[in-house]
């Protein structure tokens, strides 16, 4: 096994000094290394300088830039110049690559060389400037003429609000409400890993701390449901157990029906063999063979009609099982509100309101949207929720012929103007309040009358209305 060898790390001024006066005090080189906890070969390297210079020779370290350092010859920039002049669309790899040709692909300058030398020269382009976030400078356009373009998207209230209660961020695009957790805004935010800055506690500590906090900080309990609600889900559930029930039966039924049908099947392909043709020679069987034959016919009709009354009967169920689901009134904590804003004049088209909340679906949504689309509408500007790419939200842009222009993930700033638009009305629904949906329809209408008709910011001429800017854009 290799004996370990000992890391010196670099020297001080100090370091030398006490080097080399143990040096001089005691005469011997190894007493004098371990004395300073130096190398030898740091004793051998300082000791030219010693001898040159004294001790004053040992307060600067020695310098590692090159004694002798490499230049390009200017020949080499001459060539890299000259084949840029003639060739400008090359870049420094093409450059490196065609000078390397003539040497027998023996490179004559790096890559980078040769930017830093057309770069000296003016020949290398500047930087394109980006945006704070990594992305290039794009200038935000909207819609040149109303109805032209249109932005849509879904917000989420509670069904019911007190006054001065924040409205919490909600999203459903995808399929389920995400929200945010209400804040306290007396309470400060806590972590686990708060307890770590504890100085007084000592590692051991501070992590059975860590780990206790950690424990504790788990998700928030749900706020308990009224009976009401309870007793409606129970309902809901042993209607779902009956249906499924019901399903299960009706799924062996069609099992054996289609074990029936083979054997079906079989015998009449058999009985299709026996009554062909007989060939020359051969005696024609007796018609009195027939009789297990009809028979057996019989019984497949009869199967038939069996099978036709129960069809007719799982039907049935099937009706009343509807009409039990739909007699159940529909569990919502939230509503959904359909937010239609003009691309071009910031006009709200309309604030459809769904008491499903999030059970709303597309076929709701496509509903709303064919009384309240343009017919002059060429883009419909969505985020990719599950509500704006299910089929029936494809039927819809095919029927009405307009382009669907879903924005890409994790960029609402895409669809800007409806998100502004949500957190405008979110503001203004802030101080009301509301115990149903019929409150919430109410304060819609004001709130569609008093936005279309306030000045907007947003707008190319500020001052006006969205109404306004909608009757003067055709003076523009």
């Amino acid at each position: 096994m290799d004996k370990k060898r000992t890391y010196f790390p670099a020297t001080t001024a100090q370091q030398r000094r006490l080097l080399f006066e143990a040096w001089e005090e005691t005469g011997e080189r190894d007493a004098a290394c371990r004395r300073a906890h130096v190398s030898q070969g740091t004793f051998s390297k300082w000791k030219p300088r010693f001898e040159a210079g004294g001790y004053a020779a040992l307060a600067e370290p020695y310098s590692r830039a090159p004694k002798d350092p490499h230049q390009t010859p200017p020949e080499k920039e001459a060539q890299v110049l000259e084949m840029r002049r003639q060739y400008p669309e090359w870049g420094k790899r093409r450059i490196t690559d065609e000078l390397a040709k003539g040497t027998n692909w023996v490179p004559l300058v790096s890559p980078n060389t040769v930017k830093r030398i057309l770069h000296d020269a003016g020949l290398w382009p500047e930087a394109v400037p980006t945006a704070e976030k990594g992305g290039p400078a794009i200038k935000a356009r909207t819609a040149d003429m109303p109805g032209q373009a249109l932005n849509i998207d879904l917000c989420f209230v509670p069904v019911s609000h007190d006054t001065e209660v924040k409205l919490p961020a909600v999203s459903g695009s995808s399929g389920r409400l995400v929200i945010e957790p209400p804040a306290d805004p007396e309470s400060k935010r806590t972590w686990p890993g708060q307890v770590f800055a504890n100085e007084n506690l000592d590692y051991t500590e501070a992590m059975l701390e860590f780990v206790t906090a950690s424990k504790a900080a788990g998700p928030p309990l749900s706020n308990p449901e009224s009976p009401e609600i309870l007793s409606i889900k129970a309902q809901k559930r042993e209607l779902h157990q009956e249906e499924q029930k019901i399903r299960d039966e009706r799924r062996v039924v069609r099992e054996q029906r289609r074990l029936e049908d083979q054997a079906w099947s079989a015998l009449k392909t058999a009985r299709q063999t026996e009554k062909a043709p007989p060939t020359a020679g051969s005696v024609a069987e007796p018609q009195a063979q027939d009789t297990p034959w009809r028979v057996l016919r019989e019984q497949r009709t009869a199967s038939l009609v069996q099978r036709d009354q129960q069809d007719q009967s799982w039907r049935q169920e099937r009706q009343t099982f509807r009409e039990r689901w739909v007699q159940l009134p529909i569990i919502a904590a939230w509503s959904a509100i359909l937010v239609i804003t003009d691309n071009c004049t910031r006009q709200c088209l309309g604030l459809p309101l769904f008491v499903a909340g999030p059970k709303v679906t597309s076929a709701m949504i496509v509903e709303a949207l064919r009384a309240l689309l343009p017919p002059e509408l060429r883009f419909l500007i969505t985020d990719r929720g599950t509500h704006f790419t299910a089929d029936a939200f494809e039927s819809l842009i095919r029927s009405a012929e307009f382009i669907h222009v879903p924005i890409a993930r994790h960029r609402p700033q895409s669809n800007g103007i409806a998100e502004r638009f949500v957190r405008t009305l979110k503001e203004w629904l802030r101080d009301k309040s509301w115990q149903n949906d019929q409150e919430l329809a109410l304060l819609l209408e004001q709130f569609l009358t008093e936005y279309n008709d306030r000045p907007h910011q947003g707008l190319p001429l500020p001052g006006l209305s969205p109404n306004e800017f909608a009757n003067r854009i055709w003076l523009l």
